[in-house]
């Protein structure tokens, strides 16, 4: 049985209690999930720095919210997929205690910590489910590597908002989500699987990014059972293959909304 440890944002991170609880379900050992600490001063100044004000409502829909935040919607969610799968656990911790899977607590993914348990671990492979970049010491520890699954499509999307970026730039068969291998870029990691999403006529792009995170946890479990089983083979990025992408300003934010409104 393959073992991996798994990368988690926060002990309330839906996604990685569904990819956890999917990938223990395909007979995947999952030998340890380390969570990064949530107050922390250094963690939140670095991401209010990237994301300014839309941190705060990150923070409204993840932690404070959480489930609640998809009460009253008609499409398929991370919410509506876990309830289908019968996947129940509050957090991390509950998953943990369920199958005696240690959960070991960082303020980043790079700490001293972090690579103690690795070494002990030592995992055919890290499953990333947020929490930042990863620094090479880590990246040299996990195994064959650390799968990501990317909200865009690589390597023509890189970086942030890139599932408005595309809406933007009328590229509409360019939206979806890329499971690769991180490196010590952003994005740039060997590429395992694509996966286009379509956009449905009426669409807004809350409800397209609500689309993707069932999409995302399908994406990431089924490409990492898959290499591990030998039948996928890494695809390298060539870096002028694509670009990086950044934070989308308001005013660009609010022309992609109304493409996306006018589009039949």
């Amino acid at each position: 049985m393959s073992r991996v440890v798994i990368f988690s944002p926060s002990r309330f991170s839906l996604y990685t209690t569904t990819v956890a609880e999917m990938l223990r379900r395909r007979d995947v050992d999952v030998s340890a999930i380390v969570v990064m600490r949530l107050f922390n001063y250094r963690r939140f100044t670095s991401e209010f720095a990237r994301d300014g004000n839309r941190l705060l409502k990150k923070i409204w829909k993840k932690l404070i919210l959480q489930e609640k935040a998809y009460e009253t919607t008609d499409i398929e969610t991370i919410v509506s997929y876990r309830q289908e799968r019968n996947i129940g656990y509050k957090n991390v911790d509950q998953f943990c205690k369920q199958w005696s899977v240690p959960s070991v607590y960082c303020d980043t993914l790079n700490d001293a910590r972090v690579i103690d348990q690795l070494d002990h671990d030592q995992p055919d492979l890290v499953v990333f489910t947020g929490g930042g970049l990863i620094r090479k010491d880590v990246l040299q520890r996990s195994g064959r590597g650390v799968v990501n699954c990317h909200m865009g499509i690589l390597p023509r999307y890189r970086g942030m908002d890139v599932v408005e970026w595309p809406i933007l730039e009328g590229e509409h068969d360019q939206v979806g989500a890329t499971v690769h291998f991180m490196d010590t870029g952003v994005d740039t990691g060997d590429i395992l699987s694509i996966h286009k999403i379509e956009i449905r006529p009426g669409e807004t792009v809350a409800r397209l990014r609500a689309r993707f995170e069932p999409a995302m946890c399908e994406a990431i479990v089924n490409t990492t059972v898959d290499f591990l089983a030998g039948e996928l083979q890494r695809q390298p990025q060539r870096a002028d293959d694509g670009k990086q992408y950044f934070v989308m300003h308001p005013t660009l934010d609010r022309i992609t909304q109304q493409k996306l409104a006018n589009r039949r």
